[in-house]
């Protein structure tokens, strides 16, 4: 059976798809079978962020219909083979969603969800960004969960700058951890090339140690302030405020 798990954020442009992606990519690489579950029902965001735009034959709303089964939705990754793609393009009964999964747990061993079919899920993470802004509506967020009955929560901290942390103006991701109450599950690095469809190696390496968290394999975090530190360091975060 896999372990389902719920990606959400109540505030938007917090990275859940992006999250969702990347730490697909690194359970797949790691010889894990993952499923994610394509939540935007209107433009497939994690299709055309995985490079599977218009690439789809079946999606949920088929499902929903009844013209095609649950595992015929599902797209393979065409550098990760392991990672596979189930679209929710068209669909209007999110319910089904629900029953679709429920059809092909036995094939994977991972299922992260896209802010959708939560009813089904075992566990959840939380997607934050580390502003005040995030980090209150991660709090909100918690307590909905729990109020679902969720109690297994993790916390992503995404797009966290190590200079920033330095410069006093945000918290480090464990101190938000510790804040909202819930485990810290991955710290991921500000990529500002995620948006153009790439990933730096950092950023790659970060959600390995995330997957390396989740799998249970080991607990270990990206150090953000490394880049950061030292002179060199300095004229880093002196240049970033520049920009």
């Amino acid at each position: 059976m896999a372990k389902k798990i719920y990606m959400t954020s109540f505030k938007g442009g917090t990275g859940v798809t992006t999250c969702c992606l990347g730490l697909g990519l690194a359970l797949g690489e790691a010889g894990e079978r993952p499923l994610i579950v394509d939540g935007d029902t209107k433009s497939g965001c994690a299709l055309i962020m995985g490079g599977l735009k218009n690439m789809q034959v079946f999606t949920l709303a088929d499902y929903e219909r009844g013209a095609c089964r649950a595992k015929q939705t599902i797209l393979s990754h065409n550098k990760t083979p392991n990672l596979c793609f189930m679209p929710s393009l068209g669909l209007k009964d999110l319910s089904a969603a629900v029953k679709a999964v429920a059809d092909v747990d036995g094939l994977f061993d991972y299922v992260l969800l896209d802010k959708i079919a939560i009813d089904i899920c075992d566990c959840a993470m939380i997607v934050t960004e580390p502003f005040l802004p995030s980090v209150k509506s991660a709090d909100c967020c918690r307590s909905a969960l729990y109020d679902r009955g969720i109690k297994d929560i993790g916390l992503v901290v995404n797009k966290i700058n190590g200079g920033q942390i330095l410069n006093g103006e945000i918290m480090t991701a464990q101190e938000i951890a510790t804040v909202l109450h819930v485990p810290l599950k991955a710290v991921i690095p500000e990529d500002l090339t995620v948006s153009a469809g790439k990933w730096r190696s950092g950023t790659q390496k970060a959600f390995a140690m995330a997957a390396d968290t989740l799998t249970g394999k080991k607990q270990s975090y990206c150090n953000v302030l490394k880049s950061y530190a030292g002179m060199s360091g300095y004229f880093k975060r002196k240049m970033r405020d520049k920009i």
